[in-house]
């Protein structure tokens, strides 16, 4: 039966004056024990007297064979086993590192895992085989890992690959007009009584609500609200007109008026051509 414990180490200099001496403060939480218990231990010990003090500390069966894993810094970190012949100290242990114990477990070794022996046999056809020249201490833990703060927040504008999204308000057409032809103008009226929402977004037209083109041979009139944007559309108009010479007047809260100058002379008896 496999039974896993955590330990969490937090240093401090002993009091006896020797600074070399440095102890762990080990504090073990396991299922089995209960209550999590702190014990003091000198960061001097190796991977093997490690063992043999958590086993007398856990009151583990004399028979159990141990397998220890440290793990510095957050949960996210590498565990890397712990090694019999060397110091706690020597290993890089840190500060607030934590300890994994498995009670008779079989150790294994990173070159001995499941990964490496799938490589080993496959070679390139592994599943694995990206991780072939994997070295998993090739770098310090420090600029592998980053362990607590606060979460940063990209800078858009820095960004290069930051691309803000417009996102454009539904279109509503204008079906409700009027137009009259006055001698050397053409004139269409959009009045609040027909289109009461589209006359509202236009205000006073002073902010760039309301935009007009005017072509040889069409006009189109749009007016930018907060939550719609509406449409009047004239693509095929019955004659010609001076796009330089026509204009458009807002009366804010009444009417929204295009006069087209006709190019030529005679009388409109329709706005649009047929096609």
């Amino acid at each position: 039966q496999i039974r896993s414990c955590t330990a969490s180490f937090v240093s401090r200099k002993a009091m006896a004056g020797d600074e070399e001496q440095q102890e762990l403060n080990l504090t073990v939480v396991c299922s089995k024990v209960g209550n999590p218990q702190s014990f003091p231990l000198p960061a001097s010990l190796s991977g093997k007297e490690l063992k043999a003090r958590l086993q007398d500390l856990l009151c583990l069966p004399s028979e159990s064979s141990l397998v220890l894993h440290f793990q510095n810094g957050s949960r996210n970190s590498a565990k890397i086993l712990v090694e019999e012949e060397l110091t706690l100290a020597a290993q890089g242990v840190e500060d607030g590192a934590s300890v994994t114990v498995k009670v008779n477990a079989e150790e294994v070794r990173p070159e001995n895992s499941a990964l490496r022996e799938s490589i080993k046999e496959m070679g390139g056809h592994s599943y694995y085989f990206a991780h072939a020249n994997e070295n998993d201490r090739a770098l310090p833990s420090e600029l592998r890992y980053v362990y607590g703060g606060e979460p940063i927040k990209l800078d858009q504008a820095g960004y290069a690959g930051a691309e803000k999204l417009e996102i454009k308000a539904p279109v509503t057409s204008i079906t409700k007009y009027s137009w009259a032809d006055e001698g050397e103008f053409v004139c269409v009226y959009i009045s609040s009584e027909g289109e009461s929402e589209a006359i509202e977004a236009a205000g006073d037209g002073r902010s760039g609500q309301v935009e007009v083109s005017f072509e040889a041979k069409s006009a189109e009139l749009r007016v930018k609200g907060a939550a719609k944007e509406f449409v009047l559309k004239m693509p095929v108009l019955f004659g010609e007109i001076v796009p330089a010479d026509s204009k458009h007047r807002v009366s804010a809260g009444k009417r929204l008026t295009l006069k087209m100058k006709k190019k030529r002379g005679g009388t409109w008896t329709v706005l649009f051509r047929s096609k």
